[in-house]
This record gives structure tokens, C-alpha cells and sequence, in this order.
């Protein structure tokens, strides 16, 4: 789980609200929990960027569409079936 730190003093910070933007992006409203020596309030922009392994329905069809681009001989040779 990601936690968030106050850019200034670097201490824990609560997520007081946050505002999405698209499926994939959001701000995050945020406080420091440091209130006698800080008390900052800020943003954050939380966004997705890329997987690591993608899901495994995504991966099972672009292997699926290889494969049928395939000539015959190559698909069963591929799949250990000729």
C-alpha cells in the first residue's frame, strides 16, 4: 500500500479527499499529520503508467491473434500438435 509523506517535513500525510480525473488519474488532497511544527496541505497526482505483466485475458488473446496470423504448418508446430 502506498503512503503518502508531506513534501516538506517529510511526515505522514492523510488523504483528505480526492477529485478524478479519468479512469486512470486522480488528485489527492492531502494534510500532514505533523500540525505542531508543519500542518501543510497539498496535492498529489496519482496516475497509472504502465504494467509489469499484464492481465492474463489480455495476454491470452494477443497470443491467440498471433497465432491465427499464422500459416497452418507454423500454428501446430507452435503448439506441438504436427
Amino acid at each position: 500500500m502506498a503512503r503518502v509523506n508531506c513534501p516538506n517535513c517529510q511526515s505522514k500525510a492523510v488523504v483528505t479527499s480526492k477529485e478524478t480525473l479519468s479512469s486512470h488519474a486522480s488528485h489527492l488532497y492531502c494534510s500532514c499529520t505533523n500540525t505542531k511544527e508543519c500542518g501543510a496541505t497539498f496535492r498529489v497526482t496519482l496516475g497509472f503508467d504502465h504494467y509489469l505483466n499484464p492481465p492474463m485475458a489480455s495476454t491470452a488473446q494477443m497470443a491467440a491473434a498471433y497465432l491465427k496470423q499464422l500459416p497452418r504448418e507454423q500454428q501446430l508446430d507452435l503448439l506441438n500438435i504436427g
